[in-house]
């Protein structure tokens, strides 16, 4: 076995010739037997660059380094756009040509599918067409020092990560002035474990996750511009569709707002509920998933939204004129659910709603599930109903890859798969299956 470097060694001139799925650029020191692979954070294919070792596999054979100096830049690099030094632990993939990005992307989704012995052609990569509607960034430091950003990839170091160049200007300056009270009141962890901001039609709503009820008052940590501040200690049992998932413990001005792109008239939602990073790239993909689902099938027809959130693809398969049956477990959303017209909410879980989901007798289905996917219970007993026409959302495209697997066997044929970059600057991509019964 090679014998690999120590952490803190610096790597000089170090050829960078690969990528991988977590943006980092690869390069192997030595050869054959004695060959260690590095994954650079900072580097991509083409770079020459002096690295530093922040992490160790041995049974693996692998480091992880940081780029400190790009001797040679290769081709790939654009003008960064965000404030912080890179490379970001988050956006791994800022500064990059964005051809590049979206090829990375679709190759991704293509190797997952490949894997779960799909022979399906990959559409292009939908690119990212707008700023964040939420920022949630973690918390370190100490009380009066307060930290707010994203750990490093495999590590528990994090790093600052305040104006975040893929969110708009509001959020930023009100993840900056929540910090700043919280410092102003020497607030930080183990009290403080994270801080988040959304953006709602009415405005910017932030909300502190923290492991107890704040000792000051909320109205004195109510940063300037902001329309509420919401403090909560997190729940696990309430984590399905929530960006917390945390019971709320005190709240001042707004908790609850219209989201980005709903229609006048529909239900305000809880801050906490979940929402995706990009509106605009988030609506492409609701449209293509409801355009799918409701071809060829009469007005009126019953269509399923299972982890139907808050009601974004329930909202546009009832102005499509479909009857919606739609499953959520986290209350709140719930709650905006059974406001809607056209729909008929279930509180629960859709593992626990099999019987009722089949009992409502849907042609049609759409399933946007947590990044675990369906699984191997739920797939295969949604892929038993006599639907016709399926639409799968992944955020994690081996386990979509692995659902539609399930529907496959049970005699779907896969139309499209459409890698969509809801996530620009990181390595992370969307996938939406549809899949039909021939």
């Amino acid at each position: 076995m090679a014998r690999l470097p120590a952490v803190g060694d610096v790597l000089a001139r170090l050829v960078v010739d690969g990528v991988d799925d977590e943006g980092r650029g690869r390069a192997t020191l030595g050869k054959g037997a004695n060959s260690v692979d590095v994954a650079v954070r900072g580097a991509l294919p083409g770079d020459v660059v002096d690295a530093r070792i922040e992490r160790a596999w041995p049974a693996r054979g692998l480091v992880q380094a940081r780029c400190l100096t790009a001797v040679d830049d290769g081709p790939l690099h654009e003008p960064r756009t965000c404030a912080h030094r890179g490379p970001c632990a988050a956006c791994p993939l800022h500064g990059v040509d964005d051809g590049f990005v979206l090829a990375l992307k679709r190759a991704r989704v293509e190797r997952a599918f490949a894997d779960a012995g799909l022979a399906v052609a990959v559409g292009d990569t939908v690119p990212g067409g707008g700023l964040r509607q939420k920022v949630k960034l973690v918390a370190g430091g100490a009380p009066g020092r307060l930290v707010l950003g994203h750990y490093v990839p495999h590590s528990h170091v994090i790093v600052d990560a305040t104006g975040c160049g893929h969110a708009d200007d509001a959020l930023q300056d009100a993840v900056v002035g929540l910090r700043a009270r919280l410092e102003a009141h020497r607030l930080g962890p183990p009290l403080i474990a994270a801080v988040i901001a959304r953006r709602f039609v009415e405005g910017t709503v932030v909300v502190v996750v923290a492991t107890a009820p704040s000792p000051v008052s909320l109205a004195a940590l109510l940063p300037p511009g902001v329309r509420g501040l919401s403090w909560r200690v997190p729940d696990a049992t309430q984590s399905d569709n929530a960006i917390v998932g945390g019971v709320v413990v005190g709240s001042v001005g707004l908790v609850q707002g219209t989201p980005l792109g709903a229609a006048t008239g529909d239900p305000v939602v809880d801050v906490d509920t979940f929402c995706q990073a990009d509106p605009v790239s988030a609506g492409v993909l609701v449209d293509a998933a409801v355009a799918h689902v409701t071809g060829g099938l009469p007005e009126g027809a019953v269509i399923a939204d299972l982890y139907a959130g808050t009601g974004a693809f329930a909202r546009s398969l009832a102005r499509a004129g479909a009857r919606v049956v739609a499953v959520e477990s986290f209350a709140p959303s719930a709650a905006a659910l059974a406001a809607l017209p056209g729909v008929a909410a279930i509180a629960a879980r859709v593992e626990d709603a099999l019987e009722r989901i089949g009992e409502s007798a849907p042609v049609g289905l759409v399933a946007d599930p947590p990044k675990r996917g369906l699984g191997p219970t739920v797939a295969p007993a949604l892929a038993r109903l006599p639907v016709a026409r399926v639409a799968l959302v992944s955020c994690d495209v081996d386990a979509g890859a692995r659902d539609a697997r399930a529907f496959v066997d049970a005699g779907f044929v896969v139309d499209a798969v459409v890698p969509v970059d809801l996530f620009p600057g990181s390595a992370e991509v969307e996938a939406l299956t549809l899949l039909r019964r021939p």
